[in-house]
């Protein structure tokens, strides 16, 4: 870094406030842009914003659109929900407030979470958002999970011994986890764990196989098992809903409604890439494609169609 870039990011610095996370914790900016987020994609990590859409299922009308300078989707149903019931108070629908009521809403895994959850909850939505196991517990992904036994690397909870006695469980490599605590929650799930020793783990010739690369240098092994629920857990309730007959039926319809508008965008319109900077000239962008992509939903289907 030369002088001359020391100083642009140094004035920048004093014109600019840290960026927060959701944490509440500073997190790294980006100088160019401050509102946009670094995103892990197919092609690698880029700087950019995250485009999201709520459409409906007849027709694939965007009812609502917004970018978001996040790579993650977990906290953006409230927004778009509250976005779609802006949309609709300004439409003339004086029950806004109702809107949702009833109404069928589907999302991916990426979206599960309890805030999510919980606003579906409030807005009497009928949501159908599966946590990350769903497909794991899917008897029509047998044959998926077979062959990720065969070229599984990791251990899973099945490779540690549990000795009863000792209400202690023993690893691949001889070591024993001992019980750590009986009320451990996350995500309103009660879990009772099981801890190692540091220094088992540390040098431990079987390591790479009982952490995983996500991990951030971990000193101590883990395991969890769940054990119950504090208050009204939101995910397993989802997770009964979308395990059942009816839930799988319904959510099988996701992947039609939402994928082609995100594929007529991309591909048809070529908005492979957001071509502006900040979030309210990106957010006009995409914006303006939602509106060619409805205007073709008109012209296909004829106004006041819904």
């Amino acid at each position: 870094m030369d002088a001359q870039q020391a100083a642009r990011i140094e004035a920048w610095l004093k014109e600019n406030d840290g960026k927060t996370g959701k944490k509440g914790k500073e997190i790294k900016s980006n100088i160019t842009d401050n509102e946009s987020a670094l995103m892990t994609t197919s092609h690698g990590s880029v700087q950019g914003y995250n485009g999201q859409v709520v459409v409906d299922a007849k027709h694939q009308v965007i009812v609502h659109g917004e970018v978001f300078g996040t790579g993650q989707d977990a906290d953006l149903v409230p927004p778009m929900i509250d976005g779609i019931k802006e949309t609709m108070e300004k439409n003339g629908h004086k029950d806004a407030d109702e809107y949702f009521a009833g109404k069928i809403f589907t999302a991916d895994s990426g979206y599960h979470n309890k805030d999510n959850l919980q606003k579906c909850v409030d807005e009497k939505m009928d949501a159908y958002i599966p946590d990350k196991w769903q497909r794991m517990r899917d008897s029509r992904y047998e044959e998926w999970r077979k062959q990720g036994k065969t070229s599984r690397t990791h251990f899973s909870h099945e490779d540690f011994i549990y000795h009863e006695e000792a209400d202690e469980y023993v690893c691949p490599n001889g070591k024993v986890l001992r019980f750590a605590t009986k009320h451990l929650v996350i995500k309103g799930t009660v879990y009772r764990a099981y801890r190692s020793r540091e220094q088992d783990c540390c040098g431990c010739a079987l390591r790479e196989r009982c952490f995983t690369k996500k991990a951030r240098s971990p000193k101590t092994k883990y395991l969890m098992f769940p054990i119950g629920s504090d208050g009204v857990n939101l995910t397993k309730l989802m997770v009964e809903k979308i395990d059942s007959e009816e839930g799988r039926e319904i959510y099988s319809h996701r992947m039609e409604i939402i994928e082609p508008v995100f594929g007529n965008i991309r591909m048809n319109k070529h908005l492979d890439r957001f071509t502006l900077r900040g979030k309210i000239k990106v957010n006009i962008q995409w914006l303006l494609y939602c509106m060619v992509h409805n205007v073709e939903k008109i012209m296909n289907y004829g106004y006041g169609f819904a």
